[in-house]
């Protein structure tokens, strides 16, 4: 546990890192500098390279981790796992690059606006796509490693500094949009060179091309299981960008729409990124205890995530739901209407968190194809239901369709793995956070205004703070994060 609590920490002091970044940048930068529709053309940008490389890399990235153990051989670079990962990379980058360009027509006529930006500048796509399926499998091969850290250092600070560089040097020096746009696309080429340059320095990065080994069974089993977790590997990046594509696709002039919604998403979303990053850490742990059949080592992991990540993630749910106000009084005001979005994003990851080392645990195990299948349901799900939720309620739509989808599949996977190996991550001091979650926030949203906005966000959220924990140390919540603690203590100090 000593590796995956290091690791998870330190992935998660990066993710805040990054967000503090990305505070800087969504909130206070890219909303001031860019006009509302070039900071959607940004965003719409990044959900559909999203979503286009997860679907290129065809579910290879928790193929790599799960069949790793396999290849693990340093003497012989792990019998040539990278060099057949950057061969299959280039090749379906090029692929959908290809495809891209066919769509280009489509995406134009489907995400139109009145100045005409994407029709401009979606060409940009080509790159971005190709450097994030490169990307994506570098990350699993260095997660494989157990070399979390690095991908994560790079994709949640490296990235987000060199976009807060580029942005205060539109606002000191404006530049014309075309010259900045491809400065943008060029940082994510950037991060994508940086992660193979961390790999070389560290002796990971050799191709093994004499030494490649991938005999027909294992061959067979791992397109099989990479076919399976295509849908789930999508599942767990298509919210939030899956609703900026309709968005912008549903709503006339969408691409302002998608900057008010990706504002209130970021808010929301702040909430995951414990929970992302102990799945971060913890996957390779899983892939090697299912491969002993270790169930207590599982069921350990389980349950002690559930109640740390539920701990910290209903902090910062605390700290977001009674700071709203203050947050949406820092942007411009036409932003204002985005409150009631990140309330409900907030409370749907807050309902994740409890469970979401559930979503590693089936992908490494046998039931990997229930795994997908409900995955690709609720990707149904989450489609059928911002079709109608958007038209019918606008942008605050999209994100009751992504509350009921994750409602739908995190039912679903926690009783498959109680239903079938006897694993449930709860006990009784999980309706303790649920109603230390609610007091707190309605006992410091009883305080007065300041008047202030930026005097009444700090105020709540002092309180918020002296409230919460404290009073989560009497009620007994704390152990196993005071546990992990220690062990990340004395791992520094060996």
């Amino acid at each position: 546990m000593g590796i995956v609590a290091r690791q998870a920490t330190l992935n998660t002091l990066l993710a805040y890192l990054g967000i503090g970044l990305g505070f800087v940048n969504v909130v206070l930068l890219y909303p001031k500098v860019l006009d509302s529709d070039q900071f959607g053309l940004t965003r719409l940008l990044v959900s559909i390279t999203t979503i286009a490389a997860q679907i290129a890399q065809l579910g290879a990235e928790n193929t790599v981790i799960r069949y790793f153990p396999y290849f693990r051989d340093p003497a012989k670079d792990h019998r040539g796992l990278l060099g057949m990962l950057l061969l299959f990379g280039t090749a379906i980058g090029l692929l959908t690059m290809l495809v891209l360009s066919l769509l280009q027509g489509t995406f134009t006529e489907v995400f139109s606006d009145r100045n005409a930006l994407f029709g401009t500048h979606g060409w940009l796509l080509l790159p971005l796509v190709f450097a994030e399926i490169h990307f994506i499998l570098l990350r699993s091969y260095s997660r494989s490693l157990q070399r979390t850290v690095q991908p994560s250092f790079i994709r949640e600070f490296v990235l987000r500094l060199l976009q807060t560089a580029l942005i205060l040097f539109q606002a000191w020096r404006p530049m014309p949009f075309d010259r900045f746009m491809l400065l943008y696309t060029s940082i994510f080429l950037i991060c994508t060179v940086l992660l193979m340059l961390d790999l070389r320095k560290a002796g990971h990065f050799e191709l093994g091309w004499a030494d490649r080994w991938l005999p027909r069974r294992l061959r067979k089993s791992m397109m099989t299981y990479s076919g399976y977790t295509l849908s789930a590997s999508l599942a767990g990046i298509i919210l939030g960008n899956m609703d900026q594509l309709m968005i912008g696709a549903l709503i006339g002039d969408g691409l302002k729409y998608v900057a008010y919604y990706a504002v209130a998403f970021y808010f929301g979303s702040v909430i995951a990124a414990p929970a992302r990053a102990l799945q971060q850490a913890a996957l390779p742990l899983l892939a090697d205890a299912w491969k002993r059949d270790d169930t207590d080592t599982i069921q350990m992991l389980y349950q002690r995530s559930s109640l740390v990540q539920l701990l910290i993630s209903g902090f910062l749910f605390v700290l977001m739901w009674i700071g709203l106000e203050g947050l949406f009084a820092l942007l411009p005001d036409e932003y204002a209407g985005g409150a009631g979005i990140a309330l409900v994003i907030g409370l749907s990851y807050l309902i994740t968190s409890a469970v979401q080392l559930g979503v590693g645990i089936i992908s490494m195990s046998r039931s990997y194809r229930l795994d997908a299948l409900s995955s690709f349901g609720m990707l149904m799900v989450n489609l059928i239901a911002n079709f109608f939720l958007i038209r019918s309620m606008g942008i605050i739509g999209a994100a009751w369709a992504t509350f009921l989808s994750l409602a739908v599949i995190n039912i679903f996977r926690t009783w498959i793995l109680y239903k079938r190996y006897g694993l449930w991550p709860f006990d009784r001091r999980t309706v303790l956070v649920g109603l230390l979650i609610i007091l707190v926030a309605a006992v410091v949203r009883i305080v007065p205004d300041m008047g202030n906005s930026i005097l009444d966000l700090a105020v709540r959220t002092v309180l918020g703070t002296i409230l919460f924990w404290p009073a989560a140390y009497a009620l007994g919540l704390m152990k196993e994060l005071i546990a992990f603690w220690e062990q990340i203590r004395k791992k520094v100090l060996e």
